[in-house]
């Protein structure tokens, strides 16, 4: 009876859980958004960082220009649509942009 129950619990269980795209299926969406995403940039913002709020389409990736160390450190918006950025490298750019995408991306594959 426990076996049956331990099956059911465990089927349950599979069925359930979303399951993780592959790094394939990742990249494919990451590619495909590049495709269609276009970029605005922002500078010399008037008010905080903090305060800024993104044009909410969906096929846009902002990037703001920080220009005070008060606006807080290089980043990713939570939603991947907005990149901020103080005084990055290109190193630290490029890994921001992928951040960005893949965040993106699980958002449209559904993780």
């Amino acid at each position: 009876m426990h076996r049956v129950i331990l099956g059911a619990v465990l089927l349950f269980a599979a069925l359930t859980a979303e399951a993780e795209p592959t790094v394939a299926q990742l990249n494919a969406k990451k590619l495909e958004l590049m495709e269609i995403t276009k970029v605005n940039a922002h500078m010399g913002l008037d008010a905080p960082a903090a305060e800024f709020k993104s044009d909410g389409d969906p096929d846009t990736l902002e990037i703001v220009f920080l220009e005070k160390k008060k606006d807080g450190p290089s980043r990713v918006s939570p939603d991947g649509e907005v990149i901020f950025l103080y005084k990055a490298s290109d190193k630290k750019q490029s890994e921001l942009i992928d951040q960005a995408f893949t965040i993106r991306a699980l958002l449209r594959i559904g993780n």
